[in-house]
């Protein structure tokens, strides 16, 4: 059963998004390390890395925490909040290997999706990009993930996440912290191509795609910890 925290507590909730600064690299090692994991669909993600092309894992922002651990061997530039409370995430990120990238819908994130795709497309860096953005609406995707996949051709990897029992925060997206020793889940979802001279209509539709690719891959890892 999830453990959860009452909504409206701002600092609780702020306390909750710099959880990794302020237990440390090592100890969140050894937290989420704990974390008995079922991944679903990993072949699909790997298919790509195996061949030498990057691709870009789209998550919701609620799974941040596990996934930032759960992605730390492969490397990659991520799109990072350029608030304050997203510079726990940028430090963390980089002693993972990371590459953070500042910014977000309401703060700099067309030149943030502009440097990602350079570094994308000139190193050859995968990338990681939360679909529903660092203020939300939760689990409504937006277009960044679209644009990034459009400008350099890699493809968009769903990735749903579920945890249990689990530790819900006051934040707007109600996010998830694994217990030690919990179980969780991992589901990656069918890939998700982007033509180069998609606009208007055709990249609503595909950020409408994105968002059930999502909610679809986030209900197979819940159902996967029932049974």
């Amino acid at each position: 059963m999830d453990m959860r925290e009452p909504t409206g507590s701002k600092s609780r909730a702020t306390l909750g998004t710099r959880l990794l600064e302020l237990l440390g690299a090592g100890l969140v090692d050894i937290w989420l390390g704990s974390c008995r994991l079922r991944c679903r669909g990993q072949e699909i993600l790997h298919g790509f890395l195996d061949a030498g092309q990057p691709a870009i894992a789209a998550l919701w922002h609620s799974s941040l925490i596990y996934n930032l651990y759960h992605f730390k061997s492969h490397q990659a530039v991520i799109m990072v909040s350029g608030s304050k409370d997203g510079e726990w995430v940028a430090r963390a990120l980089r002693r993972w290997g990371q590459v953070p990238v500042r910014g977000s819908r309401h703060k700099g994130g067309i030149a943030a999706i502009r440097k990602m795709a350079s570094l994308m497309v000139e190193q050859g860096y995968n990338a990681g990009i939360v679909a529903d953005g660092s203020k939300g609406p939760a689990m409504v995707a937006q277009k960044g993930p679209v644009v990034l996949a459009r400008e350099t051709g890699a493809p968009i990897i769903p990735v749903g996440f579920a945890a249990r029992p689990a530790y819900r925060f006051g934040s707007w997206d109600r996010t998830i912290l694994p217990m030690p020793f919990s179980r969780v889940s991992v589901v990656y979802g069918d890939a998700i191509r982007v033509p180069k001279g998609a606009r208007g209509a055709e990249i609503e539709a595909l950020r409408m795609r994105l968002q059930e690719a999502l909610n679809t891959a986030t209900a197979r890892a819940e159902d996967a910890l029932l049974e």
